[in-house]
């Protein structure tokens, strides 16, 4: 009785492939990939997510063992160190005339004239670094406005772009005056 069974089983499939046309056995044939695509790539994924969750799982708990410890003090020294270095980072309040030359070198590249602008170092005893505020008021093209920006951007990186004000005195101008104001970040005196 099973081979009888088996055999009309065998029957019926052959006879439903039969029936296929190109485009169901192209469909069987994406569906039986897919499939084994499936299994071949979600197993490992599967496999390898768990892995990191169990590595986290450690670093948490030797964290909070050292913590604990005596070598918990060892943790919180880096973030001192960590501070130290930020504070390296910004130029030192002597190399201001390079920074400013930048700016300008900037501006002429961009086709911008700077006449004039307001300047203002500023100390505060409490905080480590200068800040020193630079407002330039210039005249020129939406380009060259915004490619004078992005260069001192570039160019200085310890300044940081505080406002800008733009206007055009009517639709007819070809130029726009803008109000632009910079802040550089110094280390002062006492900082290094």
């Amino acid at each position: 009785m099973e081979s009888a069974a088996l055999s009309s089983v065998r029957w019926v499939a052959r006879r439903e492939l039969s029936r296929l046309t190109w485009r169901g056995l192209a469909g069987a044939a994406l569906l039986i990939f897919a499939l084994g695509f499936a299994v071949s790539s979600l197993l490992p994924a599967q496999r390898h997510a768990a892995q990191l969750k169990s590595d986290v799982g450690e670093l948490r708990s030797r964290l909070r063992a050292v913590g604990d410890g005596p070598a918990g003090a060892a943790v919180i020294a880096p973030r001192a160190t960590q501070l130290e270095n930020f504070y390296a980072f910004f130029p030192h309040v002597d190399t201001l005339p390079d920074w400013i030359g930048r700016i300008h070198t900037a501006a002429a590249r961009n086709g911008l004239i700077l006449e004039s602008g307001d300047y203002l170092l500023e100390r505060r005893k409490e905080q480590r670094l200068v800040q020193y505020q630079i407002t330039l008021p210039v005249r020129g093209s939406y380009g060259q406005i915004r490619g004078f920006v992005a260069e001192v951007l570039e160019k200085v990186p310890a300044a940081a772009l505080e406002d800008v004000v733009m206007k055009r005195e009517s639709i007819a101008a070809p130029a726009l005056e803008a109000r632009i104001r910079w802040v550089i970040y110094l280390a002062g005196e006492g900082a290094r």
